[in-house]
């Protein structure tokens, strides 16, 4: 049987995000506040969180410089997959993991989780997922419940969402989406990224307690 592509909507499992019990500190700024309310990001930062999302490749410093743990009980909760003001980051078992797999144009991008008084560093190691690797594979008329969410004038590029708790199939990509990384987003699809069947069955066989909100993508011809 052919190779399978996996979509995953694990940026939707706000399980996985809900108050993790650190903050942080953004280059050339100050720490966050020791609280769960984030104030509203700059500009720079909020367009920097959008292309982490479509997939882009990020430099260092677009990143967060570094967080540290406020509330130790909420943070000796978090899994290995979670997030830091909107960029996806991985620790543990699953970082290790996807260091055995191809991430093209992506890396994992490594920074600091400090203790409470910002100075005593965790031993880690804690990464962000720094995508790089785009596909053009999702097939909008080929799917299923999906919306078009904005089309750019000048451009032609479409942004789509597709539906809440997905199914098996209701996702279609192009066969092209075989070639390539393991990991990747493709910028016209809001809020899921996709996989290989290697990586997924990896992840699967880890039994990581992860919620990812898998769906196996319906491959269509070129």
């Amino acid at each position: 049987m052919a190779e399978e592509i996996w979509v995953s909507e694990v940026g939707s499992n706000s399980q996985l995000f809900d108050k993790p019990g650190i903050r942080e500190k953004f280059f050339g700024h100050e720490w966050a506040p020791p609280k769960f309310e984030h104030g509203a990001p700059t500009e720079e930062q909020a367009n920097n969180y959008r292309r982490h999302a479509q997939g882009e490749k990020l430099k260092r410093e677009e990143f967060v410089e570094a967080a540290y743990v406020f509330d130790p009980k909420r943070w000796s909760s978090v899994k290995d997959f979670f997030a830091i003001a909107g960029f996806y980051a991985v620790k543990g078992k699953l970082a290790e993991l996807l260091k055995g797999f191809d991430l093209g144009d992506g890396e994992l991008v490594e920074f600091p989780i400090f203790e409470m008084d910002k100075t005593t560093r965790l031993s880690g190691p804690f990464y962000f997922v720094n995508f790089g690797s785009q596909k053009d594979c999702f097939v909008p008329s080929e799917s299923q419940r999906v919306n078009l969410l904005a089309r750019n004038k000048k451009t032609g590029q479409e942004l789509w969402s597709g539906p809440i708790e997905l199914k098996d199939g209701e996702i279609a990509v192009s066969a092209s989406a075989r070639v390539g990384a393991d990991l990747w987003v493709d910028p016209k699809l809001s809020s899921v990224i996709f996989m290989s069947a290697p990586l997924h069955d990896a992840i699967e066989a880890a039994k990581l307690k992860i919620d990812f909100r898998f769906a196996r993508a319906r491959i269509v011809p070129d």
